[in-house]
């Protein structure tokens, strides 16, 4: 469940980093997914600390800790410091005012010159349907690699937009794609994994004129997590059944 995440206001100081999923959990603890690198599990306490701190900010929630176990406010302070520390050194949460660092702002533009250009390029040189899945998968492999899957996604929707809402959707098309996606990432020698396949069934559903969405899902127990397409009420490029071991828990589109 992504349900019951805390809710900044006026007065705090931070907020989750916009890639990340807050999965709540039934026992109160939460998984923070951040979708370009970790997840991190963080028992009901921290998770209780954490909505805290994004609510009413760090100085109100290090009072409230030092009432609740009856230490001194400094000790509260710094507890809570180092525990903002940790989440933030993981990219997990930020300043609510965060500026993005020059670093950060370079990537992603570069990020949003490179891949559409590379796109272009590959629907000039091929000239049949598997040659463009083939470049489509080695694309989507190359950006989520160079600039991490957040990013990749956000790009990959820049090129691809959701077409308009109440498109026609064609069952044999979408049995092409998925057909076509799986048997090329089953002979590809590059170690294709299901983010690449829902990228590339992502852009050419789209292509198409077919609203689809990119989903991605997690099992607890142990903790994995999935991404796959579905468009026209189905599933495309990956197994149904796998799919709904999985609790969506973001979605694209």
């Amino acid at each position: 469940m992504t349900s019951h995440q805390p809710r900044h206001n006026n007065v705090t100081g931070y907020q989750l980093h916009p890639d990340v999923v807050w999965i709540a959990r039934p026992d109160g603890s939460a998984h923070l997914m951040h979708m370009s690198a970790n997840v991190c599990a963080i028992d009901a306490d921290a998770t209780a600390l954490l909505t805290s701190i994004i609510e009413v900010g760090p100085e109100r929630s290090a009072a409230g800790l030092a009432a609740r176990y009856d230490i001194d406010e400094a000790e509260a302070r710094e507890q809570v410091q180092d525990f903002i520390t940790g989440l933030r050194e993981q990219k997990l949460i930020q300043p609510l005012k965060h500026r993005k660092f020059s670093r950060e702002k370079a990537r992603e533009s570069v990020a949003r010159a490179l891949v559409p250009g590379v796109i272009r390029l590959i629907d000039l040189v091929t000239w049949n349907s598997r040659g463009k899945v083939r470049g489509l998968l080695w694309t989507a492999g190359w950006a989520v690699a160079q600039f991490g899957w957040a990013t990749a996604v956000r790009v990959w929707e820049r090129v691809y937009p959701q077409p308009v809402a109440g498109t026609s959707t064609s069952v044999e098309r979408l049995e092409a794609i998925d057909h076509g996606v799986r048997q090329a990432a089953s002979r590809s020698l590059i170690g294709l994994e299901c983010k690449e396949r829902s990228l590339v069934c992502l852009a050419l559903a789209r292509e198409s004129g077919i609203p689809a969405q990119l989903i991605v899902g997690v099992a607890h127990d142990p903790m994995q997590g999935h991404v796959w397409v579905e468009a026209g009420g189905r599933v495309i490029g990956d197994d149904p059944e796998h799919c709904r071991s999985f609790e969506p828990v973001a979605r694209y589109g």
